[in-house]
């Protein structure tokens, strides 16, 4: 016995998409089978908002990790009728009694997950230094607080699109010192 699935992948990892995801994101789609499994990757770029016209997809995978995302995903989408979101998390997490099932969406700013967002093994962890959501690093404050260095080269990285650096190994990870980026 076979089993097929059917379904749409889009990825567009670091191409250096800016902005709100338009509302006729994926139109033809969401009116053909917005019940048809989507998976969507805009990692590591420079997305700001979250399209309400998302909130027809009821079976969805959308990856916006380190994406620079300034404004929560739409409620609507950690509602009941979008249990399937992100590979079934946001059911999971609701049905868990989760405070917030957005955070199986987007970690919120303030905190970090590796993989951006809650997973089954690991929830949202406090990071003071993430003010997007989604984020996959925290700048170990430790080592920065008072060390003008570290300030710069972390300053550096976030204000030059970092992410997006052919060579970008170690840069905000905490823990790893400034000799290891």
């Amino acid at each position: 016995m076979y089993t097929v699935i059917l379904g749409y992948f889009i990825y567009s990892i670091r191409n250096s998409l800016s902005g709100a995801i338009p509302d006729d994101f994926l139109k033809s789609i969401r009116e053909e089978d917005p019940s048809v499994e989507v998976v969507v990757d805009l990692s590591d770029n420079f997305i700001t908002d979250l399209s309400s016209s998302l909130t027809t997809f009821t079976n969805m995978n959308l990856v916006l990790v380190d994406s620079d995302i300034t404004s929560p995903a739409p409620e609507e989408l950690c509602d009941t009728d979008h249990t399937g979101w992100t590979a079934g998390m946001v059911g999971q997490v609701r049905d868990g009694g989760a405070l917030n099932a957005c955070n199986a969406i987007l970690c919120p700013p303030g905190s970090y997950n590796k993989d951006g967002r809650l997973s089954v093994t690991r929830g949202c962890d406090v990071c003071t230094s993430c003010t997007t959501f989604g984020c996959t690093s925290c700048i170990d404050e430790t080592l920065t607080n008072g060390n003008k260095v570290c300030e710069i080269l972390n300053e550096l990285f976030t204000k030059t699109s970092g992410r997006a650096w052919y060579n970008n190994d170690n840069w905000l990870v905490v823990g790893k010192d400034i000799c290891e980026y």
